[in-house]
Formats: structure tokens, C-alpha cells, sequence
């Protein structure tokens, strides 16, 4: 998501002293809109809901569909309560805490970020897949789940299994001593598509539906695995972040390149087909990569954006942290039956491990955990 493939295959990257031929000075008419708080402009779940009965369909300003369909990405405010962000972060926290002397109450303590099973470059305190309580319950709560269903038309959705980040500041806050930040924290700029753009656009789909079939869950980094096999048969495909603090765009955090759905395939057109990686890294000098946009947001808000959009993260250059969980939703119907008996049966056996984590239709809709599967 932020930078969500690390698997054993290196990802494709465009090369720097290479000059597009496609002109993406079409871009540049896709300006964003900020609040009076720099934050990019984001919409409430009840704005989302109307959107279809909105008398301004068309104006994306106050309509979040319309603004969706022009940018490519969509900000949805209370998303997730206040209490439900600290929980979500409180795991984050115990991830840390579990594997070095790292301390939440104190900074002192935050050059020791984990090094095991971690992607300390990209912030990412756990490599493998998180499945602690809230994470699995902010995965199935309704509210981020009618994100997904209605700006994809489609209430069928299974949700996935990702990871997290957490940004350490990169300066110091001058009117409290306690509130250290190191520029040695930063992590890497980076823009990236969770997909091989190439396989996306193959008229029949079957690498990709090919390597999604082959998943049995063996192992826990298959559910990372899964993210990354989009295909244009499916329709839309949607990833999203949700954000756990209140994020400006001095803390650092989600970047996206706005309006670049609008050329994806004719820009891709234009570049050597590479059929081979499981996704598409932008270097800095990469004409796609100027492109790249902070997207500042409240605590609680969802992002949420096409997966053909580039997108990443660049790094802190406050005092302050800045912490996401990553999340996608996708139809039920791209999932064979053997995938979801195996998932099914992985899956369960981790939730049955929570004590008492709530059984409802729509979290065992989301797990895959419908029917005898």
C-alpha cells in the first residue's frame, strides 16, 4: 500500500535517464482542494451515502463519487472513531514493544525500531500480515465497509490482510524537550502500483487469476500476495489506508498521483511490457513520481483510491508521528472455491485464537467465512 509488496521477486522499476513518451502534462489540471486546515478535501459517510441522489453529481467539491471519478482517490472523514484509531495504534505499539526495548511514552527509546520481521525503511514495524483484535475489527466495521461497497457499486466484498506503519518524527519539538525527532528516522520517499500494469490490461486475465488459484495460504505472506493481482475483467479495484492520527503534510504519509487513471493504460502503452514482477516502482526522477501529492487527513479518515493510481508515501519532517493501517476490499466473485476453502480455514483458525472477537453476517462475509466452505 504505502509500500506493500516486499516479496522475494524485485519489482519493476522505471529507469531514471529513460524520457517518457507520453506527455503527462495532463496532470497538471488535476489540482487538489484543501481545507481552511490544510487538509485535502475530504467528505462524511452521509455525503458518501447521498452521493447517487445528489442534485450536484457532477460537482466534485460536494459530491465524493464525482470527486472519485475526477481524481481517482476519495477521503472519507469518521471513518473510525477516536477511540478506535488509539486501540488500532495501541497494537501498532505492542507490535513494536514485543520485539525491541522500544517505548510508546518515550522518544528516547524510539531509535530502537524493530529490525525482525519489519520493512524499517518504508516504516513498517511487521513484514508479515497483522491479526491483532482491532485490526480485525476495524477490517469488518460497517462504516469502512460502506466506503468500499458504494464507490464500487458492489455490497459482495471480502476484505484483506496487511500490514501497518508508523513514521518516526524527524524533529525535535521545540517547546517540549520529551518530544524528540530524528532526521536519521526518515524513511524512504517512494511511488509505487500494487500490480503489474501489464498483466492488468491482458485481454483474458489469466496470469493473474492464474497466481490468485494457485493461493492456498501455506504461508501467512500469501495474504500479501493476493493484493498485488488486479485485473481489468474485475472491474474497478479498490486499496485504502486508514489514518490513525491526525496527518498534515509536514508529518509526512499517503501520496497519490492525482487524475492518473485517466492515462494509465495509453501511458503504459508506451513503455517495454514486462509480464514477469509483481509490481511497479516510479523513481524520484520518474516524470510520474513529480507528479505525486501529499494528502493530508483528520484522525479516523479513510482513503481510499483505484488501484491503477500511483501512490506511496513521503517522509516526516515534523514532530510529529504519523501511523496508518492498510486495507483493501474486493468481490467475492474473483475468488475460486478452493482459494476460499483454504483462506476460509486459515482465517478461522486465527480468529477462533482471539477470545471472544464477535461473529456478525457482515465479518464473516468480509473473512470469507460464509457457508461449510
Amino acid at each position: 500500500m504505502d509500500k506493500n509488496n516486499n516479496n522475494k521477486k524485485k519489482s519493476t522499476t522505471s529507469n531514471a535517464t529513460e524520457q517518457s513518451s507520453y506527455d503527462l502534462s495532463i496532470l497538471k489540471k488535476y489540482e487538489l482542494i484543501y481545507d481552511q486546515e490544510g487538509y485535502c478535501l475530504a467528505f462524511s459517510l452521509d455525503q458518501l451515502n447521498n452521493s447517487k441522489t445528489s442534485d450536484n453529481n457532477n460537482n466534485v467539491e460536494t459530491n465524493p463519487l464525482a470527486f472519485f471519478n475526477h481524481f481517482g482517490f476519495l477521503v472519507i472523514e469518521n471513518a473510525l472513531t477516536s477511540d478506535e484509531c488509539d486501540r488500532t495504534l495501541g497494537e501498532i505499539f505492542g507490535i513494536m514493544e514485543s520485539k525491541s526495548t522500544f517505548k510508546r511514552d518515550d522518544r528516547s527509546t524510539w531509535n530502537d525500531f524493530p529490525e525482525t520481521d519489519s520493512i524499517v525503511q518504508y516504516g513498517s514495524p511487521s513484514r508479515p500480515p497483522i491479526f491483532t483484535r482491532q485490526f480485525l475489527l476495524n477490517r469488518c466495521n460497517p462504516n469502512i465497509f460502506n466506503v468500499f461497497a458504494t464507490v464500487l457499486g458492489n455490497q459482495d466484498l471480502m476484505t484483506n490482510h496487511d500490514r501497518c506503519c508508523f513514521f518516526r518524527p524527524t524533529e525535535t519539538d521545540s517547546t517540549s524537550a520529551d518530544k524528540i525527532g530524528k532526521k536519521e528516522w526518515s524513511t524512504k520517499d517512494n511511488v509505487h502500483l500494487d500490480m503489474n500494469p501489464f498483466n492488468w490490461m491482458m485481454t483474458d486475465g489469466s496470469v493473474v487469476r492464474a497466481e490468485l488459484d494457485r493461493l492456498r495460504y501455506d504461508k501467512i505472506s500469501e495474504f500479501i500476495v493476493e493484493n498485488n493481482q488486479p485485473s481489468h475483467l474485475d472491474g474497478t479495484q479498490l486499496q485504502g489506508v486508514i489514518n490513525l492520527l491526525d496527518n498534515h503534510l509536514e508529518d509526512g504519509g499517503y501520496c497519490v498521483v492525482p487524475g492518473f487513471l485517466h492515462c494509465f493504460e495509453e501511458y503504459f502503452k508506451t513503455k517495454t511490457p514486462n509480464y514477469t514482477q509483481p509490481s511497479t516502482n516510479f523513481s524520484s526522477k520518474d516524470p510520474v513520481f513529480k507528479y505525486a501529492r501529499r494528502i493530508p487527513m483528520r484522525k479516523g479518515s479513510v482513503v481510499v483510491w483505484d488501484q491503477r493510481m500511483p501512490h506511496g508515501s513521503l517522509s516526516n519532517h515534523s514532530s510529529n508521528p504519523r501511523s496508518a493501517q492498510f486495507i483493501k476490499m474486493f468481490p467475492t466473485t474473483t475468488v475460486s472455491q478452493d482459494r476460499y476453502k483454504s483462506r476460509a480455514i486459515v482465517l478461522s483458525k486465527i480468529i477462533n485464537s482471539i477470545d471472544d472477537f464477535p461473529s456478525t453476517p457482515l465479518s464473516n462475509q468480509l473473512f470469507g467465512l460464509v457457508g461449510k466452505y
